[in-house]
């Protein structure tokens, strides 16, 4: 092997695959898949340390306290010898290794491997539980996720929340404690500019610009045995269509030490935090934000300002977070966290003029008129009897769309003067109660390809209130909304 390897710190989900592809297409580089060669240098490290009469950790499988220069020479001589050969094989110079897990072994890596370097790589904490989740429908496994799904089995947010913070934190501990021979990668960088993201890790290796890797990498000769990302195979683009994923998940499944501490994490990768507001309306434009200059200089502290969302409470099928970040219960579908209410005539005025600079066609011009036309025809049947009190309630109806200039829009509802607008966000802090989705969602609900309860309960549409309404007002609200878009009579 090369004398100065580099090694991919890294979870699962973080889109490590797609960075072993930009290296494994540079002509001086070769990446396989996954080898787990960090763990294998750990194995021989103990071997060789107990062969040299050397203390031995006194957990079995941990990696000894100190291990003498001979069992480094050792571990150094098999690694040459079995990567040497590959290295030979595809004509490269320099050995690349993309292991899950590998930030643990950093600093034996060093001792294997003095002038080794490491690339960092980072991902949002919700888009990492959301792309876990994607790929095991059926169950939490592989990955590293399984001693986590088993700590909290019924809930998936929290085992993978405890996934990301975990590895995390072990790599920011490598990355600090080696920081000359660390380059950070988070992964929304990567796929905003690969280009310009791969330039800037050749550069750190000391390697040849590649113009053009980001094509290149997608080529039919890449290595297919082994573990790897099971999306990367049918991909021929770098695309940045996952970023705000995440945006989805029920933030109020996660407990509040486990989310400060998430928090805290993402605000020194310079993250947004996950706060009240998670979900709750159309997602930020970039999860990225600028790294306070305290947390630069001392790699410590939590954002400034970052709130933290309570645990949910279930009862049934239901999960209702509310807005100002605590969780309530009943009975029907899922939601998320929002935001906390503002009643005051400034507000009002600043929407009505918001709402009036909205122009074109609406993306979902479909659901406001389904909209209109339900509330019309519920006025006729006399539905207001039914709702009691909640018949009166203005609500907001968000979705969410793909267009960069307006990435959601918002449907107004108020029941009480049978109305229904196409305003603007800020309606949201004079509703009653909101719920949001993709436009896609609202799409299927709509053609009856997707139950409501259906999508209410996989958080396609969440369900947010301000906390101070009981079970069976959520139950009331979604008859209220069922009825407008026509999906049943809600006897």
């Amino acid at each position: 092997m090369a004398a100065d390897p580099v090694f991919v710190l890294c979870n699962g989900r973080s889109g490590s695959t797609l960075l072993r592809f930009l290296l494994d297409a540079h002509p001086d580089l070769a990446c396989p898949p996954e080898t787990n060669l960090p763990t294998l240098c750990a194995q021989l490290a103990t071997v060789w340390s107990l062969i040299e009469g050397a203390p031995l950790s006194a957990n079995r499988g941990d990696e000894p306290p100190e291990v003498p220069e001979a069992a480094i020479a050792g571990v150094r001589a098999t690694m040459d010898r079995m990567v040497g050969s590959y290295l030979a094989r595809r004509g490269k110079k320099r050995y690349c290794d993309k292991s899950l897990g590998t930030a643990r072994f950093a600093p034996l890596l060093t001792r294997v491997y003095p002038e080794a370097r490491f690339v960092c790589v980072y991902r949002h904490p919700m888009d990492v539980i959301a792309s876990g989740a994607e790929a095991c429908p059926w169950g939490l496994n592989g990955y590293g996720f399984d001693p986590y799904i088993a700590a909290t089995p019924g809930n998936v947010v929290t085992a993978l929340a405890s996934f990301w913070t975990d590895n995390t934190q072990v790599t920011l501990a490598a990355e600090e404690q080696l920081a000359d021979k660390c380059f950070r990668l988070r992964y929304e960088d990567l796929v905003a500019d690969p280009e310009a993201a791969a330039a800037g890790v050749f550069q750190f290796l000391g390697v040849a610009a590649a113009p053009g890797v980001s094509q290149r990498c997608f080529s039919a000769e890449r290595e297919r045995f082994g573990p790897a990302d099971y999306k990367i195979w049918y991909t021929s683009e770098v695309s940045a269509g996952s970023v705000g994923r995440g945006w989805s998940v029920p933030a109020g499944l996660i407990a509040p030490q486990l989310l400060a501490v998430m928090n805290e994490l993402a605000g020194k990768l310079g993250y947004r935090p996950v706060d009240e507001e998670w979900g709750t309306s159309e997602p930020p434009a970039d999860l990225r934000v600028a790294v306070p200059a305290a947390l630069r200089e001392t790699g410590g502290g939590a954002v400034d300002g970052a709130a933290v969302n309570g645990p949910a409470v279930t009862d049934g099928d239901m999960i209702v977070a509310d807005r100002q970040g605590t969780s309530v219960a009943s009975a029907a579908a899922g939601a998320a966290p929002g935001m906390p209410v503002s009643r005051t005539a400034a507000r009002r005025a600043e929407d009505g003029a918001a709402a009036a600079a909205v122009s074109g066609t609406p993306r979902t011009r479909r659901l406001g008129e389904q909209l209109r036309a339900g509330l019309a025809a519920a006025r006729d049947r006399e539905s207001a009897r039914r709702w009691g009190a909640h018949g009166s309630e203005t609500f907001v109806v968000v979705a969410v769309t793909q267009d960069a200039a307006r990435r959601a829009e918002y449907w107004r509802v108020d029941l009480g003067s049978a109305t229904v607008t196409l305003t603007t966000r800020h309606a949201q802090e004079e509703s009653d109660w909101d719920i949001i989705g993709s436009a896609a969602a609202w799409d299927q609900v709509l053609d009856r390809t997707v139950n409501l309860s259906v999508a209410l309960r996989s958080c396609d549409l969440r369900y947010c209130d301000n906390n101070q309404t009981t079970p069976l007002a959520a139950d009331t609200r979604m008859a209220v909304i069922g009825e407008l878009l026509g999906l049943t009579a809600w006897q």
